[in-house]
């Protein structure tokens, strides 16, 4: 098991996080297979409670920086938890971001622009994911409109190595991810509000959970 092999090399010293078992997996994949029952109201539950958790996260001085469909896991219909803190980082006492020095993959199409040009990351660039999340979330993960391929349609040729550069120039540009199709208004309009290009002008996890908490008990109560 890679856990003993982990706790064999390092003895005392390796870390282990011990996580509840959740059967119904992560929700990139619980959506995809179960579009046609789940209608936007029960989409924009499982958005306030991401976004209930991640204010929990920042009072606690807690950056997730990965933040995306696949990272939460489903409990039930009714129930989804932030997961896999593989990425996560606590912000100094004196700061209100954190420069990350580390090398290793990103999912680059879920990070803010200060995350790619500088690798700053703050509750504010976790905003700016749970905007790209809120994207999957009414798009239900398709894989053909996936945040990757949008951007990459956007940026018609270029090549691997010159991905985060284009990416960021679109952005600077104030290219964004395309309102899903039969998304409310008004939803889109908070993805966008998530995707502001300086992190100040981004909405809090608190400014936005009452904000969804309405959505969801007044117009948006069906699949559009």
């Amino acid at each position: 098991h890679e856990d003993e092999g982990m706790g064999q090399e390092w003895g005392t010293r390796g870390l282990r996080l011990v996580m509840e078992f959740l059967p119904n997996g992560c929700l990139r994949d619980f959506l995809q297979k179960n579009q046609p029952r789940l209608e936007h109201r029960t989409l924009l539950l499982y958005a306030w409670q991401i976004c209930k958790g991640m204010e929990y996260l920042g009072a606690r001085r807690c950056v997730h920086r990965d933040l995306a469909s696949r990272n939460i896991l489903v409990e039930s219909d009714s129930h989804v938890k932030i997961g896999d803190f593989g990425l996560a980082k606590l912000l100094p006492q004196d700061k209100d971001y954190y420069v990350v020095r580390e090398p290793g993959q990103s999912p680059v199409f879920w990070y803010a622009p200060e995350s790619l040009a500088d690798n700053i990351f703050s509750c504010a660039s976790d905003t700016w994911s749970f905007g790209v999340l809120l994207y999957e979330l009414f798009t239900y993960s398709s894989k053909s409109r996936s945040p990757s391929e949008e951007f990459l349609r956007m940026m018609g040729t270029a090549r691997p190595a010159q991905i985060i550069c284009h990416l960021l120039e679109l952005l600077k540009d104030n290219r964004r991810l395309p309102a899903p199709a039969g998304c409310p208004s008004e939803v889109y309009s908070l993805m966008t509000s998530c995707w502001a290009f300086t992190p100040s002008a981004r909405p809090t996890f608190g400014d936005l959970a009452p904000k969804i908490e309405g959505l969801r008990d007044g117009r948006s109560k069906t699949r559009g």
